[in-house]
């Protein structure tokens, strides 16, 4: 791992001081959000476990892609990679902007439920903090949530706006620079990272069959009923809603949902939620919508 930021030492004992709740690391994009908390959990994990959260489903180091999730810290890890997600959360999209309501949701539930008392959550979010969109996010989440910290990570006060219902909500606010040795990533950098961690997922993929008749659909983003189509990113839900993994429709007969998945258990499957990509399980790659005949 890098070295931490210059202001470590400083950023450390605040959250270290916080009152109970849990610590969002906020920024724009490539402004070093993950390192950060990367370093802190593992600061933090010397001394008793600590919770981290992935809330960035487009740049998603947890679980795959699509997913925000959350994993148990119990001692600084040699690999980050080989951290894996305790709880999985579907949101169907790489970018929050569509389901704001829906990202808002998922951070709250992943940042708060059945977490011990007492244990710190670190909360590494997506990089919308600017427009109307954001706007909206934010105040979602201060109103559910009531974070004791935010770590916000701001070039010339950009953030302010955003700031304002987190540290009405009761949030200490501690506003640092971006490190200046994080380097910004383009687009194709961005979609080259999705890519290759969607082939990896799928790697460990194997075909298995469901019930169509016993397995409800539903969309993702807004609950209502939703149709499967060829490469369609689905999450496999088990009855209380649980998101268990994602998966690829592979084909849709009368009776039965072809699946690629690696899930081990698809006998516990009960209903699919659809996402809003298709996609190319050899390449990782989005499948461009189909065009009008």
């Amino acid at each position: 791992m890098t070295s931490p930021h210059p202001d470590f030492a400083g950023i450390l004992k605040a959250v270290r001081a916080a009152r109970q709740g849990p610590v969002l690391v906020l920024g724009a994009v490539d402004t070093g959000k993950t390192t950060l908390l990367r370093h802190l959990a593992s600061a933090l994990a010397a001394r008793r476990p600590v919770w981290v959260v992935s809330a960035d489903a487009g740049q998603a180091w947890i679980g795959p892609p699509t997913t925000l999730a959350r994993a148990l810290l119990l001692r600084p890890p040699c690999r980050w990679s080989r951290l894996r997600p305790e709880r999985l959360a579907f949101l169907g999209a790489t970018s929050p902007a569509p389901c704001l309501a829906l990202e808002a949701a998922l951070l709250v539930r992943l940042a708060t439920e059945g977490i011990p008392p007492g244990q710190r959550v670190l909360v590494d979010t997506p990089g919308l903090v600017t427009g109307p969109p954001a706007m909206e996010l934010w105040r979602r989440v201060a109103k559910d949530l009531r974070p004791a910290l935010v770590v916000a990570i701001e070039r010339e006060n950009e953030l302010a706006p955003v700031l304002r219902p987190l540290c009405a909500a009761g949030a200490r606010i501690v506003t640092i620079a971006p490190d200046t040795r994080v380097r910004a990533r383009g687009r194709n950098t961005r979609t080259a990272y999705r890519e290759a961690a969607f082939r990896r997922y799928f790697a460990r993929a194997a075909r298995c069959w469901l019930e169509a008749p016993r397995v409800g659909v539903v969309l993702a983003l807004t609950g209502e009923p939703a149709c499967l189509d060829l490469n369609r990113l689905v999450s496999l839900r088990d009855r209380s809603g649980r998101d268990l993994a994602l998966g690829l429709v592979r084909s849709v007969g009368p009776r039965r949902i072809g699946l690629l998945t690696p899930l081990k258990r698809p006998s516990a499957v009960a209903a699919l939620a659809t996402g809003a990509i298709r996609l190319d399980p050899r390449t990782g790659a989005e499948i461009a919508p189909r065009q009008p005949v």
